[in-house]
């Protein structure tokens, strides 16, 4: 996939990191040391090695549409949520930060990468990850850096964000005023925030009874 044919890029959070994002304008980027998957974190740490690095910060974000294993996965609970942002606004933002490298992630089979004559060049690295997470079709962003930070964070225009949409484990009363919330931190009250609808969509189940 070309990056001019990318759309949307979607980062599956929760409650807390939304409204710091849209408090203080940033989108963090984190060690990834802390990760859960150790496949993932432990190659780009072999990758941080190789190249002398000090530091190197990452943040993942989804190509495709939600599905129950981003939800479950990265936005699981009550403050779940999905901040769709505007592919073609925040590629530019990116490519004029010195040090950062973005592109989708590659997946590929163990017995590919374990074939005598595998290559998988130094740069692609931080950008491989096993074939069973295919089905998160993401694109990842990583700095390096040679500094003594614990994170980075990129300057993010609201108007970057497309679309906000609210885990549908979240109580209908509940969301009702975070949703009025959200769009006064916003500024916009036709700001598109939502409800996700993928474990009980009306439209769905009322077309099986008709």
């Amino acid at each position: 996939m070309k990056q001019d044919s990318i759309k949307k890029l979607n980062r599956f959070t929760t409650l807390p990191i939304l409204l710091d994002l849209l408090d203080r304008k940033k989108l963090t980027l984190l060690d990834p040391k802390l990760w859960d998957d150790r496949n993932d974190s432990e190659i780009i740490l072999e990758y941080k090695r190789r190249k002398g690095l000090k530091n190197l910060f990452a943040v993942c974000l989804s190509m495709g549409d939600e599905t129950i294993h981003h939800w479950k996965t990265f936005s699981n609970g009550t403050s779940g949520c999905l901040i769709e942002f505007d592919a073609k606004k925040l590629f530019p933002i990116l490519e004029s930060i010195p040090n950062l490298y973005h592109k989708k992630v590659t997946y590929k089979k163990l017995a590919d990468v374990e074939r005598k004559d595998a290559v998988i060049d130094l740069d692609d690295i931080p950008f491989t990850k096993r074939w069973p997470y295919r089905c998160e079709e993401e694109y990842r962003i990583i700095v390096e850096s040679n500094n003594e930070d614990t994170f980075f964070e990129i300057n993010i225009p609201l108007d970057v964000i497309q679309k906000i949409t609210i885990s549908q484990q979240m109580p209908e009363p509940i969301y009702k005023t975070i949703k009025g919330y959200l769009k006064g931190l916003r500024g916009n009250p036709d700001s598109r925030i939502n409800r996700s609808t993928l474990y009980e969509n009306k439209r769905w189940i009322n077309t099986f009874k008709r």
